[in-house]
């Protein structure tokens, strides 16, 4: 551990790097949340573009793989590092899928079967086997798995690509979408055309009656002598090999299968695969390729989630004064370290604008779920509630929010990137009352781009436009630009970057620099830089850098800034130097 003597000068050359005096107040990282790999080549990366994971694929080697958003496959350590990246083709489907067969990858996707060797370099790109699948299995036999299309089940060998048909009587319509094949250690083969009950096969003959009439879930994989399968509500379900449920429901608690309610985890919102890694160790593949490890509890007949492996992709933050910080998906806890899993998730496929802490810690955002316009309100220690917004509709592309009293009511302000305001009465608890006033943005001179919204006090808003911060007072039910300011000093390190990001509390503002890489504080009353974080101008990927950091939010001395370059959160605090 750094000495007193030690920290005291690390703050002071960080301090002069930005432009700060050596009195002032000094901004410390205390953690990463939402990146497993958390710094350096560690970090976990995803691609730009969002992809359903394929499945899990645990090697001889001790390495998990998976999509990370399209184009990428990345490989893990089991403790969440990154280890490295392999490119596969960018297009997807709702089908897609990964096994590992041998020492030798193979992938479904987009209707086309790939392979990749689990000891490719880094950077390789997966190969095409020439061969068209609409379904796949997840085991395999003798180096070849099921595939299903055109109406035929066939045998692949996946090192030749060689497909036999199946031999037996499928009675299977050209035209059939087959949305589950599985191929058994034994031979044994079990399908299901669409929605209608499981299909068994042995030696090419179908048992009479099948195995279920609905097994109601999907991805039926067979995995260490039980059939696992997937559902809503991050639910994972265990069957024994006559599909009995052996005891059924093993992690959330699907509609249909609980009676009650369960926490569950959104980034497992509907599972796409399993492996085994060790003795009731587990890894399940999420929604968007966020992975996580599971530990088999056998006197309790369920599974509990023990590690989260991912990067994080944050469009809202929420900051209570417990430390409790809200990601859009659920909750962690100030003290959790880069792989923790989320707590109080919420369900359903949800795009989040900014929150709003309001008195009492509740908080409030503005949310599009399954197209209808939303607002999530509640306590960050439980799971927030979904309240639908009748009758209104939200503005397309909301980036800013902020929460002020008007005639006697709550307003919760929304503005687009144009700068284009819209308003809704809410209650204390962040309830929808109704709609607002029309009101409007009047700036001094155009903007092109606004990215967040903050109150100075009751009577002055701030905005975030065009790298600047824009303070707006009251005029009737619109709000009049009163200043704009993106310098607080002479020197070159004392002025905003083309892109900022802002949240107040306590008497301060924190500004997220996009471009130059760091997050500042000021006194609200004085405008005096308190603090910053980061190395103008030099991004990094290590404890002490930012990249590209966007959304912040604040309360008390604390702040947690989004770092999307590093796609990790950084959890900042406000020290005194040390004399």
């Amino acid at each position: 551990m750094r000495s007193v003597k030690t920290t005291a000068c690390v703050l002071l050359l960080v301090l002069a790097a930005v432009g700060v005096r050596a009195d002032a107040d000094g901004i410390v990282c205390e953690g990463v949340l939402g990146n497993s790999g958390e710094q350096g080549k560690c970090l976990v990366k995803f691609a730009p573009q969002g992809a359903r994971g394929m499945g899990v694929a645990y090697d001889r080697f001790g390495s998990l793989w998976d999509r990370a958003g399209a184009g990428n496959l990345n490989r893990y350590s089991p403790d969440g590092r990154l280890l490295c990246q392999f490119r596969i083709p960018r297009q997807t489907s709702d089908q897609d899928k990964l096994t590992l067969v041998g020492d030798l990858l193979v992938m479904q996707i987009n209707g086309k079967l790939h392979t990749l060797d689990a000891n490719a370099s880094p950077g390789s790109e997966a190969k095409s086997l020439g061969v068209e699948s609409e379904c796949m299995s997840f085991g395999s036999v003798d180096g070849s798995i099921a595939s299903y299309g055109n109406g035929k089940i066939r045998l692949v060998n996946v090192k030749t690509g060689q497909a036999r048909e199946a031999p037996g009587s499928w009675d299977i319509s050209p035209k059939a979408r087959m949305s589950c094949l599985e191929l058994c250690p034994d031979g044994k083969i079990v399908s299901q055309i669409h929605s209608d009950r499981l299909r068994l096969f042995v030696d090419g003959k179908e048992v009479p009656g099948g195995l279920t009439e609905k097994p109601s879930a999907s991805r039926i994989q067979f995995l260490d002598g039980f059939w696992y399968g997937h559902a809503w509500h991050a639910t994972i379900k265990r069957f024994d090999p006559s599909f009995q449920p052996a005891p059924g429901v093993v992690l959330g608690g699907a509609s249909g299968w609980f009676i009650g309610h369960l926490d569950e985890n959104y980034e497992l919102f509907s599972g796409c695969g399993m492996a085994k890694l060790a003795e009731n160790l587990y890894a399940v593949s999420g929604q968007g390729g966020i992975m996580h490890l599971l530990e088999w509890q056998a006197d309790k007949q369920n599974m509990r989630i023990v590690r989260r492996i991912g990067s994080v992709h944050c469009t809202g933050i929420g900051l209570d004064r417990e430390g409790n910080v809200w990601a859009g998906a659920g909750t962690w806890k100030w003290a959790d370290g880069p792989d923790a899993p989320l707590q109080n998730g919420i369900s359903g496929q949800t795009e989040m604008g900014q929150a709003v802490m309001l008195e009492g810690d509740q908080m409030v955002q503005p949310a599009t779920r399954w197209g209808k316009s939303m607002l999530l309100a509640g306590r960050l220690t439980t799971e927030p509630k979904f309240e639908e917004v009748r009758g209104v509709s939200f503005l397309k592309g909301h980036v800013g929010a902020a929460v002020y009293p008007h005639q006697g009511k709550l307003v919760l302000l929304l503005v687009d990137k144009t700068g284009k305001a819209q308003a809704l009465y809410i209650g204390s608890d962040g309830a929808y009352l109704g709609e607002g006033p029309s009101v409007a943005i009047k700036t001094s001179s155009a903007t092109k781009e606004w990215t967040s919204l903050a109150m100075k006090d009751t009577n002055t808003l701030l905005g975030a436009a065009d790298g600047a911060v824009i303070e707006l007072t009251k005029d009737g039910n619109d709000w009049r630009e009163a200043r704009r300011w993106n310098s607080w000093g002479t020197s070159e390190l004392d002025h905003f970057g083309q892109k900022v990001f802002v949240s107040a509390d306590a008497g301060r503002l924190w500004v997220s620099d996009h471009q130059r890489a760091r997050a500042l504080c000021f006194d609200l009353q004085t405008g005096k830089l308190h603090g910053a974080f980061g190395t103008a101008d030099r991004a990094g990927d290590d404890m002490q850098s930012l990249n590209l950091p966007e959304v912040i939010s604040a309360r008390a001395s604390r702040a947690v800034v989004y770092d999307s370059g590093n796609q990790r959160l950084m959890k900042l605090k406000i020290v005194k130097p040390t004399p």
